[in-house]
């Protein structure tokens, strides 16, 4: 026999709770918390950070650009120029640069979502990031043809 912690009144030994004053004797339960996500942020810092740079790599490239339509124009009128070529080579490296950084910034990105790790809204810009850094990536080697 056992006595309630609460008012004293004998109870018998399974019973879950006082009848005389209602304390109860299970054990308290803890509400349930929503699962954080797990694991460390560095793949989603990784692929923003592999993004961001393929992106300065491809914007430094726009004054490059610029020239070479112009250039462009200039061709019809002059004939081919050797610095046409050397800007085309130019902007082809730097789509390969790009290519070479954006692709694993947004692959981070993607598995870093996939896995439900910390850092979603790093992720998630990285993939636009580098979505735009392939679009790029695509005019320019449209323009070194």
């Amino acid at each position: 026999m056992m006595y309630c912690r609460s008012c004293g009144k004998p109870l018998h030994e399974s019973a879950p709770f006082c009848p005389q004053c209602g304390y109860s004797f299970a054990a308290p339960t803890l509400p349930a918390t929503p699962a954080a996500p797990s694991g460390s942020l560095w793949m989603a810092i990784t692929a923003l950070t592999l993004s961001i740079l393929a992106l300065l790599i491809l914007l430094s490239t726009a004054g490059d650009m610029d020239t070479l339509s112009k250039l462009s124009e200039l061709e019809s009128a002059f004939g081919g120029h050797s610095l046409k070529r050397k800007l085309a080579e130019s902007a082809a490296d730097s789509a390969v640069g790009g290519l070479v950084l954006a692709l694993p910034g947004g692959i981070f990105g993607v598995i870093s979502l996939a896995q439900k790790r910390g850092g979603r809204g790093m992720a998630i810009a990285a993939v636009v990031i580098s979505a735009i850094n392939l679009l790029l990536i695509l005019g320019l080697f449209g323009l070194a043809q």
